[in-house]
C-alpha cells in the first residue's frame, strides 16, 4: 500500500472518531437536558451516564473477541448503522426506563465502534507513525469536546432535544459512509483447532510493559477522577466564581489538551513514551494539588492548562504503548480491556466522589487525590520504566500482519 494511501486512511479514521465522539457528546447535553427539563433529578442523570458507560466494562471480553476475529469495516459499518437507528428512536422517546435502556445499547454500539477503529489506526500505521496518528485522533476528540456542550446546549435551546438526537444519528451514517472509504484491510490470524485465544487480561499479564501500565492507569484514573464531581462547587462555591468563569475553565482546560495530544504525538519510541506516560500522571497529579490550593479561579487557570495539557500527553502515550506492544491479532481484545478499565474505574471515582463531597469540602478532595495520586507513578512508574528500556519490539513486529490494498 502507498504512503498517500496510507495517509489518507489515517485521516478517514480521524475524521470518523471526530465526528462520532461530537455527535455522542450533543447527545449527551440533550439526553441530560431534557430529563431535567422532565423534572428528573441527579440520580437520573447519573443513571443515564452510568447506562451509557457499563456496557463498556461489561462487554469488553465479548467485544475484544469479536473485533478480533471478524473483518472490522464490516463491524463499523453495522454498529455505525445499528448506532444510528438507536439515536433515532432515541429522538422520539421520552420514558426514563426506555431512555436508559437505549443508552446502554449505545454504550455497546460505541465500544465496538472504539475497539474496532484502535486496531484499524494500528494496522494503518506503525511505530513512530501510529504515536503521531493516534495524537491527531486525540486532538479530534478534544475539538469535539469543546464544541459540543456548546452545539448541545444551543441546538435544545432552539429546536429541543429532538434535533441534537438526529444529529447525531446523522453522524453515524456519515462514520459508515467513511468507514467504507479506508482501503486498508486488517488480516485476522485464525486460532489453530483446540486452541483457545487468550483473554485481554492474560495478554496484558503476560507483557511486562502492559501489566504494570494497566495497573497504573487503573489505579491513577480511579483516584484522579474523583474531583470532577466536586470541581463545579470548587470553581463555583469555593472559589465564588461565575457561570462564565466555570465555562473559562472548561475551555482552557480543553486547549491545554489539545496542545497535549499534539505534542504527545511527536514523542518517539517505547521507552520515551513510556517516560511521558509516567511523568504526565506524576504531573497531572501534582496540578490536582495545586488546584485544590488555588487562592482565586484566576490563579488556578495556570494549573488547568498545565492540567489539560499533561492529560494529553498521557492519553497518547497511554494508546500508543497499549497498542504498540500489542500483537497484530490480539489488538482488539487489548484495546477493549483498556476501554473498559477506564470506564469501570471512572464509575467507581465518581461514586466515591459523590460520597466523599458530603464529608470533606472541594478543596480537601483535590488537594487529597492529587496527593494520593503522586503515590500511584512513584510506586509503579520505576517498573514500568525499567520494562520499556529493556523490553524488545522484536516478536510484536515478527508477528504483526502487513496490511493489503483492498
Amino acid at each position: 500500500m502507498s504512503f498517500r494511501s496510507r495517509q489518507h486512511d489515517v485521516s478517514f479514521v480521524v475524521v470518523a472518531k471526530s465526528l462520532s465522539w461530537l455527535g455522542d457528546l450533543v447527545a449527551e447535553v440533550a439526553l441530560v437536558l431534557r430529563l431535567q427539563t422532565h423534572g428528573a433529578g441527579a440520580g437520573a442523570v447519573a443513571a443515564l451516564l452510568i447506562a451509557n458507560a457499563l456496557p463498556i466494562v461489561l462487554l469488553s471480553g465479548v467485544v475484544g473477541r469479536l473485533v478480533d476475529r471478524v473483518d472490522n469495516q464490516r463491524l463499523l459499518l453495522a454498529s455505525s448503522l445499528a448506532q444510528a437507528v438507536v439515536c433515532g428512536v432515541l429522538a422520539n422517546v421520552t420514558a426514563t426506563p426506555a431512555l436508559l435502556a437505549l443508552v446502554a445499547v449505545l454504550g455497546a454500539g460505541q465500544a465496538v465502534n472504539a475497539a474496532c477503529w484502535q486496531t484499524m489506526l494500528a494496522t494503518i500505521a506503525e511505530g513512530d507513525a501510529l504515536t503521531r496518528a493516534i495524537g491527531h485522533t486525540q486532538a479530534g476528540r478534544t475539538v469535539a469536546g469543546i464544541v459540543a456542550p456548546a452545539l448541545g446546549g444551543l441546538l435544545v435551546g432552539l429546536y429541543g432535544a429532538r434535533i441534537p438526537l438526529l444529529l447525531d444519528a446523522a453522524a453515524y451514517v456519515l462514520v459508515t459512509g467513511i468507514a467504507l472509504l479506508i482501503s486498508t484491510r486488517r488480516v485476522l490470524v485464525r486460532a489453530h483447532d483446540g486452541v483457545r485465544p487468550r483473554g485481554g487480561v492474560a495478554i496484558v499479564r503476560a507483557d511486562g510493559v502492559l501489566r504494570p501500565l494497566f495497573i497504573l492507569i487503573g489505579l491513577f484514573v480511579l483516584l484522579g477522577s474523583m474531583v470532577n464531581v466536586v470541581e463545579v462547587f470548587l470553581v463555583r462555591e469555593t472559589l465564588h466564581a461565575s457561570t462564565t468563569w466555570y465555562g473559562i475553565v472548561g475551555a482552557v482546560l480543553s486547549a491545554g489538551a489539545l496542545a497535549g495530544a499534539l505534542y504527545g504525538g511527536r514523542i518517539r519510541g517505547q521507552a520515551a513514551l513510556a517516560k511521558g506516560f509516567v511523568a504526565s500522571c506524576l504531573n497531572l497529579a501534582l496540578t490536582l494539588v495545586a488546584i485544590g490550593l488555588s487562592s482565586s479561579v484566576l490563579w488556578m487557570l495556570p494549573s488547568v492548562v498545565l492540567l489539560g495539557f499533561t492529560n494529553g500527553i498521557m492519553n497518547v502515550t497511554l494508546a500508543s504503548l497499549a497498542m504498540s506492544r500489542t500483537s497484530a491479532a490480539e489488538r482488539g481484545r487489548v484495546s477493549a480491556l483498556l476501554s473498559g478499565l477506564a470506564s469501570g474505574t471512572q464509575i467507581l471515582a465518581f461514586a466515591a466522589g459523590g460520597a466523599l463531597a458530603s464529608v470533606f469540602d472541594p478543596r480537601t478532595l483535590f488537594v487529597a487525590a492529587g496527593l494520593l495520586g503522586v503515590c500511584v507513578p512513584l510506586a509503579l512508574g520505576p517498573g514500568l520504566l525499567r520494562s520499556a528500556r529493556t523490553a524488545t519490539t522484536a516478536s510484536v513486529e515478527a508477528s504483526a500482519d502487513l496490511p493489503t490494498a483492498a
